[in-house]
């Protein structure tokens, strides 16, 4: 909703409407003491003095003068409205001064051109000066001439001097307080104009407020009802993860006996023959074994992961944080290795430091979580070097970090390999094995320990994957006194 704009009068529009006005209120008042003035003349003189003809055409003048100034006014004819008002009352001023002598009712008669300055004086308030001395000059010449009309000798009295003397006072009068009446209206129509501007202001500010609390009215039963969807969501998420953790840890439970019977006996055939009276297994039969044999560990491994991803979840991990020395690790997990990188044509390195301090944390995850790295590099990596490295970076953390030279990883999809069920589309094209679960259980059991993980990768180069571990420090022992 905008404001309606308001028009903005100019300096003349403004001050002839306060002129309008005071005009209006004029030719009422004049209308008004017209007649009182015929009825008090009268009632106070007698018939023989005073004619009723005398005043019937001054009033008439005075009446169409006054009834046509009101029909200008009706119409926004300002200055024709003046010019009627005041040609009408000049009119019957001259006309009641018309003859007269010096005695009674005549000097009256002859006193009555003193209304000539006043009219001047209004003409001078009402119109700019050029009308003022239109109108001074009409007045003289209705002094001089009126009073002589019907008389065989022209004559100018000192009433009728005096009267002119007085006109021209009164123009000069009108002609200052017509530039004040000016800078009135000047200061009026500021004055004005700031009022509306003001008003305006208000009216958009107070429209902006309306609109912003309609908003933010909005806004909050559209909170409410997202906080209430989320609620509800939330609540199907915790029960959902809560069925799941009970469904993994059911169908582990019940993976587990077949597939380790499975796994035993495979393992069994191929490396124990001696359980079979040393009969020599064919060929095929030993290939497809050694297939159903690696294909159970595998599988087996998943089992685990998905196990202890749920177990994560639910906050029911067995971890036991202690002291631990790494160099056993590297060692065992190194040897592993051999067997992950298999004949492919990849050197195994180790660049860990000398005198590392021991690590916060359990021997048997973190063992569990540089196989993950290694396993990953090893099914990236076609050929070059894997790097197991560690080094010390500040008195409180120890860093570790797998480093590849394998396809890398795409720097779009560097943020997400972390997740739950996610790998990197380069090891989807290429047919690499993965379940996705390996990176992400290995940062929750990193920030079980108090690490943390990330990587840093170039595709076509390698990747890099760190973690930190908190040093170990062991509690001072209290002395008794």
């Amino acid at each position: 909703m905008t404001a309606v704009p308001i028009p903005v009068p100019d300096k003349l529009d403004f001050a002839q409407e306060v002129r309008a006005e005071r005009l209006s209120l004029l030719w009422k008042v004049t209308l008004v003491l017209a007649l009182f003035f015929v009825w008090g003349t009268l009632i106070l003189t007698s018939l023989t003095v005073t004619s009723p003809q005398d005043l019937f055409l001054p009033i008439v003048c005075v009446a169409l003068g006054c009834l046509i100034c009101r029909a200008y006014l009706s119409r926004n004819h300002y200055e024709r409205a003046v010019w009627a008002y005041i040609g009408g009352t000049m009119l019957a001023v001259a006309l009641m001064s018309r003859t007269g002598d010096s005695t009674g009712v005549d000097l009256g008669r002859q006193l009555v051109v003193f209304i000539f300055p006043i009219l001047i004086l209004l003409v001078g308030f009402l119109l700019p000066l050029p009308a003022t001395l239109l109108a001074l000059a009409l007045g003289i010449l209705l002094v001089v001439v009126m009073p002589n009309v019907g008389q065989n000798t022209f004559l100018l009295t000192r009433t009728q001097g005096f009267a002119i003397v007085l006109m021209l006072l009164a123009a000069g009068i009108a002609a200052q307080m017509s530039g004040a009446l000016y800078g009135i209206a000047e200061w009026a129509l500021e004055s004005y104009r700031k009022e509306r501007d003001t008003k305006e202001q208000l009216f958009d500010t107070q429209q902006e407020i309306q609109l912003s609390f309609l908003r933010q009215k909005a806004l909050a039963e559209q909170l409410t009802d997202t906080n209430e969807q989320l609620e509800t969501a939330r609540a199907s998420a915790e029960e959902a993860k809560n069925f799941r953790g009970q469904f993994l840890a059911n169908m582990s439970h019940e993976l587990r006996t077949p597939l380790n019977a499975i796994i035993g006996f495979s393992e069994t055939m191929l490396n124990f023959p001696m359980m079979y009276e040393n009969t020599p297994l064919p060929g095929a039969y030993k290939t497809d074994l050694s297939q159903i044999y690696q294909s159970g560990r595998h599988l087996l491994q998943l089992i685990n992961d998905i196990l202890d991803l749920s177990k994560v979840d639910h906050g029911k991990l067995e971890m036991e944080v202690e002291d631990v020395d790494l160099e056993p690790i590297f060692k065992g997990v190194l040897a592993t290795a051999v067997g992950l990188v298999g004949d492919k044509p990849i050197k195994l390195k180790r660049e860990t430091a000398a005198n590392l301090p021991h690590v916060q944390g359990d021997s048997l995850r973190i063992r569990q979580v540089i196989l993950n790295l290694l396993s990953n590099a090893s099914k990236f990596t076609d050929e070059g070097a894997i790097t197991l490295g560690a080094r010390q970076d500040s008195d409180n953390e120890v860093t570790i970090w797998v480093r590849d030279s394998g396809i890398g990883i795409p720097p779009q999809e560097i943020d997400n390999i972390f997740e739950e069920f996610r790998q990197g589309s380069s090891g989807r094209k290429k047919g690499r094995a993965g379940s996705g679960l390996g990176l992400a259980i290995s940062r929750k059991l990193l920030n079980l320990m108090g690490g943390r993980v990330w990587v840093e990768s170039t595709l076509g180069q390698g990747s890099s994957f760190y973690f930190t571990l908190p040093v170990f420090v062991t509690e001072p022992v209290e002395q008794q006194g």
